[in-house]
């Protein structure tokens, strides 16, 4: 497959974020947070300016930085007392899935404090990181890691997956922490390879079997949408190509409400989605380059050498005559997948079409 084109990638979770701040507040704590920095690259230092060393950015109230060191960093540092770190965090909240990791060190360093978004985040893992660098004792209060019980969050994380309703991860992690009986259809083994091999789970074969334990709670890891009524955190793999042709001038709106609605029929879900595919001579169409913003995937160009070879379900001599292949979106989306199989065939409607390849894992 030739290398693709890329136009528009997907960002992190809020774009241009750092690594790690540090924040300072004493002499005490300026040392050691310059001992910090040095040991974690990456890392920045804010200090009060009248202990600031040298390469730290000084501040005169920790008010005044805070705040965008919140949004640039995925990490936070503070070393200070609980309090304050509290009082400067409360007001940034929005959800763990996007807030960064905070951890409170006192100025000694004898205890690093994982005090928001510990599994998510990552808060417990940099609370034993930073008490491995001063000598102190990480201090973690999550009941999984208490109880050495496994983070579903944490391993969804660590296997690339993106939980559709983060809200029932909840539920999910009480469960296992209770104890209860928990199902789990996983047909690749994307998220059972990050649990422990006496996770506890049921493991069900497909979506007949999931509906022989409604109301028993369990987890669903795919792109198609779990069976309606079985109570289920949905977790999703990025193994959809979603391969586009569109009319010049189409709009952002109309593709994006188009891909939705035939996902939809598809029983497929948009946070599957890996990329989006076209051909190169869409590549200044701006309708279809918003349209992957609002998905916040990439989307990668090919040219028609890259498909004129390619064979699909669906060619058409209209779309040769304007485009010069017979093929624009399954194409292009066998192209991106490297496979040769649809999921789901050519759809047309008003000025877009569509279709689906899938990424094996294996």
């Amino acid at each position: 497959m030739t290398n693709p084109s890329v136009i528009s990638s997907g960002m992190p979770k809020k774009p241009g974020r750092g690594r790690t701040a540090i924040f300072a507040l004493t002499r005490k704590g300026a040392e050691l947070a310059g001992r910090l920095v040095s040991q974690m690259p990456g890392s920045a230092c804010f200090c009060n300016d009248r202990y600031v060393l040298p390469g730290m950015i000084p501040f005169g109230r920790l008010s005044d930085v805070f705040g965008s060191a919140w949004l640039d960093h995925d990490e936070i540092v503070c070393i200070m007392s609980c309090g304050i770190a509290v009082r400067m965090v409360a007001p940034m909240l929005e959800h763990k899935t996007r807030d960064p990791a905070v951890v409170v060190v006192d100025q000694n360093g004898a205890f690093a404090v994982s005090l928001l978004s510990g599994h998510i985040g990552g808060a417990n893992e940099l609370a034993r990181k930073v008490a491995a660098l001063t000598g102190g004792t990480a201090v973690i209060t999550t009941a999984s890691d208490i109880q050495d019980k496994p983070a579903i969050d944490l391993a969804a994380k660590s296997a690339g997956l993106r939980i559709e309703n983060i809200a029932m991860a909840s539920r999910i992690q009480a469960a296992i922490l209770d104890e209860e009986p928990l199902w789990i259809f996983d047909p690749e083994g994307l998220l059972l390879r990050y649990l422990p091999v006496d996770h506890g789970f049921h493991v069900v074969g497909g979506a007949e079997e999931c509906e022989k334990f409604y109301g028993t709670p369990g987890i669903w890891v795919s792109e198609s949408i779990a069976p309606k009524g079985v109570e289920c955190l949905e977790a999703r793999p990025q193994n959809l190509v979603i391969g586009v042709g569109c009319n010049r001038g189409t709009s952002s709106e109309e593709i994006v409400g188009f891909i939705k609605e035939k996902l939809m029929e598809s029983g497929l879900s948009p946070l599957s989605i890996r990329n989006f595919a076209s051909l190169d001579i869409k590549a200044d169409e701006l309708g279809l380059l918003d349209a992957a913003k609002v998905f916040d995937r990439p989307i990668y160009f090919c040219a028609r050498r890259d498909i004129e070879d390619i064979l699909v379900p669906n060619p058409s001599k209209t779309v040769a005559r304007h485009t010069g292949v017979e093929s624009v979106c399954e194409a292009s989306a066998l192209w991106s997948a490297g496979t040769r199989q649809l999921l789901a065939p050519k759809r047309k409607g008003g000025n877009c079409t569509l279709a689906v390849a899938r990424v094996s894992s294996r």
